[in-house]
């Protein structure tokens, strides 16, 4: 996401936080990672809100700071998604990833096939999302899964 429109996004976050808190009450569906009670990471999923992919979950979103970035916690973060996916009866899911981000490479080392793009509106900025589709996630999640989430915390 471009700087200036994060920027402009956290000028405004004392009035979404409201919002997000009540949706992590009524959803609990965020894990983070937290180094020595920072945290660094975050990731949500749920059901896909994508109606052509209505029977699968989808990872809403991964966030790693960029100086914890290379550690495997982005990593830690997608399989502990994908696990809870699985928990919740998916076995595809989805998820958007911001045209040019180059974590389209770590997505599709992890069998994510590109699928199609749609265009997003953010405080009036239209970008352009990657459509990413993972098929058996049961596979994957037993293939590449890391043994060493030790980093991850449930926000509850």
């Amino acid at each position: 996401m471009p700087d200036e429109l994060l920027e402009n996004r956290m000028k405004t976050i004392d009035d979404r936080v409201p919002v997000i808190a009540k949706s992590i009450m009524e959803n609990d569906n965020i894990y983070v990672a937290i180094d020595n009670d920072k945290v660094i990471g975050i990731m949500s999923y749920g059901k896909s809100r994508n109606d052509e992919y209505s029977e699968s979950g989808e990872i809403y979103s991964i966030y790693v700071l960029k100086e914890y970035q290379g550690f495997g916690i982005g990593k830690n973060l997608f399989m502990i998604g994908i696990n809870e996916l699985i928990n919740k009866g998916y076995n595809s899911m989805i998820l958007n990833v911001l045209s040019g981000n180059s974590t389209i490479k770590f997505y599709e080392k992890y069998c994510g096939k590109k699928v199609g793009e749609k265009q997003d509106s953010f405080d009036d900025t239209i970008l352009t999302e990657i459509i990413m589709y993972f098929e058996d996630l049961e596979d994957i999640y037993s293939k590449y899964n890391s043994k060493n989430a030790n980093t991850i915390a449930k926000n509850n």
